[in-house]
């Protein structure tokens, strides 16, 4: 990673030129090998790639931070003929600009900003890539109206700057009109248009692993940062694969007493290292053995599985462990270096800060690392609230597109401060276009399919024998750590306790009146701020953005699972009652259910069963959705004759709000039927109303309210020409990311039930219940269960109650859209007597 400083039309050139070097130096971390306004890390083009870089006669001069990883292709693709002067892969800008002009960064496949000036136009274009994984700034001062200055860090900037903006992502800016302009205009930038495709697994595999082959481009030792999460380890694995391939290469070019490439028409690309035509990665570096790395308080989880995932891939693993008091003393240099007082980014940049500077003393000067998946998948726990696909999809383009101000600054400023280059695989442009046009149904956290599922399943070799694995089964299928809380659970509970002692009550009270509308909501944001201030002037604030979590009222970001969305009435206790209820009785005689979809968003469901005193029954149901206008319209035909119709419409009238309307007709009896039902969902309420129009006419209504995981709901019925309520009911909660509880009062407040549920880690699952009927007067039921998950793709569940009666139960995939459940009771009392139950199903599902 690089670090520039530019100015354009200064009136004073050669008075502002000592200057000038003052600020650039200001920067000198991010590049410590060259200096004249543009502070070098050399990764590419190691001897010959000073910059700024010039043409043949030195009119164009160009200035870049970043890499190109397509710069072999561009320069065989020339239309006219450049001479290069050196093997940087930064300088295929500058006959791009030639060629193409203001389109030249359309293509260009890399992380990158540069400052372009033209001298025979006297024109300066400035550009940065289209997620922003380099950091560039552009300011102006009010004591030079017509001057323009750009810089990598706001450091360089605030001296001489009254206004500072973070340069946008996939723009370009030119000084013949003063304007900048987006060139990044993918498929999937605007989010109310929501992909229909179905997930390819194969094809997000085969671009991640292209991804990753592109950044292992470098002259110079590399490695990679190794969580133990999944998003690293899969970074890793690749990686390793990778790393072992060019090394064999490498051990049959000397045995066979060649080389590697290394001659050739360097104008053409041909010699130099990146991917070639067929995708191939050509480099001089190749290593006995992959680096990775990890860090965390003593005892970290992620420390612990980064050396299971090192073990398992074979990679020469490093930790790092560092002590409460080691990231207390570097916040204010972290603060500083990040340029931002955002706590999210501070908490998870801390530990990155101290393991750069390990890193970099063993001599690497770049690594791999896992940031932009959880963006592009929803893999943070609060997209657990997201309400319906639609709103699970805009979430994820909000988030890319502000990984430039979270993420993704993060891994570049933490990384650069110690001169070191952080890489970022899953924000490759072709990984993006694939990933980001998935239906986000195949997405979206269900129970049965946890965050980022689709991803998992991409890298899941189970069902292909003779396939590597590329991860164990526990890290392919670990749920999420937030990376501030995987470094060790003692760090942010240090922060909090500490901001407590630097912050008082007074303080929060009286916030500073230069901070405005953007006041901390808590001590430790509060303290942050104030660590800011000492670095930076107020005008820098306007780059900062705070990163809080959607649907949801935490005012801590971050950290810790967040809750759960508010569920119905209805499913206030559902967690517990699935443990205990389902999978352990498959009675029925029979089932039968095929499911089609059309091209024109039909779906078609036919569904028959038979009981075991051999009554068959059948419904044929047909559904069309037209999701861009909310509208639904399902029509079932069942064999009693029974004709229903269904009409829904969901967020027209409001955010949230669904109201359907269902009307059945029975020729036999003319029996009809007409209801209205009104659900609304927001992230703190849960409320549905349903109206029986030609019965009573009667109304049921239930809602619950939420407040940081509290909850607490209500029920009641009314039959309006009787003028009577027909029953009432109560319940409080309280829902977490692992465990929930609950007390219902149902039967008008006659039968009281509280439960627990508690999600110990990815494969345990406890609950209990226990059961009290006032009106009966006997005692109190208990009832507990236990869920085991053997591996991705089966499960055993137990359960006992009171009387004695016990419950086993075992669940498996058998192939994809096949599984077989088998389930059995015993009256433990009663062993000699014929009141055990076994069952078995199939469910079939294509």
């Amino acid at each position: 990673m690089c670090g520039i400083f530019a100015c354009h039309n200064h009136p004073d050139v050669l008075k502002f030129k000592p200057t000038a070097l003052k600020l650039s130096k200001a920067i000198r971390h991010r590049g410590p090998d060259w200096i004249l306004c543009h502070e070098r890390l050399s990764i590419v083009g190691v001897e010959s790639g000073a910059q700024p870089l010039t043409n043949a006669d030195a009119s164009i001069v160009l200035a870049v931070n970043g890499e190109i990883y397509n710069h072999r292709l561009i320069r065989k693709s020339l239309k006219e003929p450049y001479h290069f002067k050196t093997t940087s892969d930064c300088e295929v800008v500058i006959p791009l600009y030639m060629q193409y002009g203001l389109d030249a960064p359309k293509h260009l496949d890399g992380m990158f900003s540069f400052v372009l000036y033209d001298k025979k136009l006297d024109r300066t274009i400035a550009a940065r890539d289209p997620i922003g994984i380099t950091t560039l700034y552009q300011g102006w001062s009010s004591e030079q109206p017509g001057t323009v200055y750009f810089a990598s860090e706001l450091k360089s900037l605030y001296p001489v700057c009254d206004k500072i903006e973070s340069f946008p992502p996939g723009h370009i800016y030119d000084s013949a009109t003063g304007e900048r302009t987006r060139y990044f205009e993918p498929s999937w930038w605007d989010g109310e248009k929501i992909p229909q495709t179905p997930a390819d697994l194969k094809v997000l595999r085969e671009t991640l692993e292209k991804s990753v082959r592109k950044r292992l481009m470098a002259e110079v030792p590399y490695g990679v940062l190794l969580s133990g999460g999944l998003d690293s380890s899969l970074v890793a694995s690749i990686a390793q694969r990778e790393t072992l391939r060019l090394k064999k290469l490498a051990e049959e070019a000397e045995a066979a007493n060649g080389a590697a490439e290394t001659e050739g028409d360097r104008d053409k690309g041909e010699g130099l290292v990146g991917i070639d035509d067929d995708n191939k990665l050509s480099t001089m570096t190749f290593l006995p053995q992959l680096n990775s790395f990890s860090i965390g308080l003593p005892g970290s989880p992620d420390n612990k599985a980064a050396l299971e995932v090192a073990k398992f891939l074979g990679t020469k693993h490093h930790v790092m462990t560092f002590t409460v008091e080691d990231g207390l003393n570097a916040l204010s240099d972290v603060i500083y270096h990040l340029e931002t007082y955002d706590v999210t980014t501070i908490r998870a940049s801390t530990p990155m800060y101290l393991l750069s500077r390990k890193i970099k003393a063993m001599g690497i000067k770049m690594v791999l690392s896992g940031e932009g998946s959880d963006e592009i998948f929803g893999g943070y726990l609060y997209f657990h609230n997201a309400p319906n696909k639609e709103a699970f999809h805009e979430e994820c383009v909000r988030r890319v597109k502000n990984l430039h101000l979270a993420d993704c600054l993060r891994a570049n400023k933490s990384t650069s401060a110690w001169g070191l280059e952080a890489r970022v695989p899953f924000l490759d442009k072709e990984f993006l276009e694939v990933s980001m046009n998935i239906d986000p149904a195949d997405k979206m956290i269900t129970k049965e399919k946890i965050e980022k599922y689709v991803l998992r399943k991409a890298f899941d070799t189970a069902d292909e024998p003779g396939t590597e694995a590329y991860l164990p089964d526990n890290i392919l299928w670990r749920q999420k750590e937030q990376f501030s809380d995987g470094v060790g659970y003692g760090w942010i509970d240090a922060l909090k306790d500490t901001a407590e002692l630097q912050v008082t009550d007074e303080m929060m009270k009286n916030p500073r009146p230069e901070w405005g509308s953007d006041i901390p909501d808590t001590k430790e944001a509060y303290w942050y701020r104030t660590m800011f201030d000492e670095h930076f002037p107020p005008s820098c604030a306007s780059t900062v953005m705070r990163w809080t979590p959607t649907w949801s009222n935490q005012t801590d970001p971050s950290g810790r699972p967040t809750n759960m969305s508010v569920p119905a009435f209805a499913d206030i206790a559902k967690a517990a009652n699935d443990l205990l209820n389902k999978d352990f009785y498959h009675l029925s005689a029979g089932t039968i259910e095929v499911k089609s979809k059309t091209p024109n968003n039909v779906d078609f469901k036919v569904t028959g069963k038979s009981s075991h005193d051999k009554i068959t029954s059948g419904t044929l149901e047909g559904k069309y959705s037209d999701k861009p206008n909310g509208l639904t319209l399902t029509q079932t035909w069942n064999t009693a004759n029974t004709l229903e119709t269904k009409i829904e419409m969901a967020d027209n009238l409001a955010k949230g709000l669904k109201a359907e309307g269902v009307f059945s007709f029975l020729p036999a009896t003319q029996a009809r039927g007409a209801k209205f039902n009104l659900t609304f969902k927001q992230s703190n309420f849960n409320g549905r109303a349903v109206f029986d129009l030609l019965k009573g006419p009667t109304a049921n209504i239930d809602a619950v309210v939420g407040h940081e995981g509290f909850l607490a709901g209500a029920s009641a019925g009314y039959d309006v020409q009787k003028a009577k309520v027909t029953g009432y009911s109560a319940a409080v909660g309280y829902s977490a990311a692992t465990y929930t509880a609950a007390v219902t009062a149902t039967d008008n407040l006659s039968v009281f039930a509280a439960s627990y549920y508690h999600r110990v880690n990815d494969n345990v699952e406890a609950g209990s219940k226990a059961t009290w009927n006032s009106k009966s007067g006997n005692a109190v039921g208990l009832e507990v269960a236990t869920k085991y998950r053997l591996d991705p793709v089966s499960f055993v569940k137990a359960k006992i109650n009171d009387r004695g009666v016990a419950a086993v139960a075992y669940n498996v995939l058998l192939r994809k859209g096949v599984t077989l459940g088998v389930g059995a009771s015993f009256d433990t009392q009663k062993l000699d007597q014929a009141t055990h139950k076994v069952g078995t199903s199939f469910t079939f599902e294509s």
